[in-house]
């Protein structure tokens, strides 16, 4: 054991070599935290709260819907990790990111959205798309008495169908992002709120 090796504990500044070192980096703007929570309160409020067919159903349904289309410009002229080409789910990147996590492994290379998590939004901004154009064309159905894509009832069955979809995935999403806080030793829900990440600069594997 060389003297270098020997930890001195009555030194207050105790160095141990070889030790990655923690650093905190940012990676989630205000755009994406302000959109993705906006978000998530709206779905949550119709769901469980507002009335079908309501005025205030269609306004948080609308808002909804904007600021995913928001989101979807921002992927594609907003910063570093909120862009599509840096966690668009390709089969490269998802085997890279399943192999990263079967060692628990952070997977820096997917520090914003990684993969999986990347399939989860485009899943749940593609309900919520589909929920606001049949919602608008069973408005449109009812004012103008035109049948769009089929009669109101038609609509209404894709509509509902689409929001019972959300029952499923949301409660999916949050379970996955707690069970990945816990396997890559990383608090992904905090991160979404400070827009902090907490990695190491060498990449390790977890024990």
């Amino acid at each position: 054991m060389s003297q270098k090796d020997i930890i001195n504990w009555d030194d207050s500044s105790i160095h141990i070599p070889n030790m990655p070192k923690a650093r905190q980096v940012k990676v989630w703007d205000i755009l994406v935290r302000v959109t993705h929570w906006t978000i998530a309160a709206g779905i949550i409020a119709n769901l469980l709260f507002t009335e079908d067919s309501s005025e205030l159903h269609e306004y948080v349904g609308y808002t909804v819907l904007g600021l995913v289309v928001v989101r979807l410009l921002w992927g594609l002229v907003g910063t570093r990790y909120a862009r599509f080409t840096s966690f668009f789910p390709t089969p490269t990147r998802l085997k890279r990111h399943l192999s990263a996590l079967s060692v628990r492994r952070v997977d820096e290379q997917h520090l914003g959205h990684n993969p999986s998590a990347a399939l989860m939004m485009l899943s749940l901004w593609a309900v919520i798309i589909g929920l606001g154009i049949t919602g608008y064309l069973m408005d449109a159905a009812i004012f103008s008495n035109i049948e769009l894509l089929g009669d109101k009832d038609f609509l209404e069955e894709i509509h509902e169908l689409l929001a019972n979809s959300l029952y499923l995935l949301v409660p999916l999403h949050i379970i996955a992002a707690i069970a990945m806080s816990y396997w890559q030793r990383q608090n992904l829900i905090k991160s979404m709120i400070t827009g902090k990440k907490t990695v190491t600069d060498k990449p390790s594997t977890m024990k």
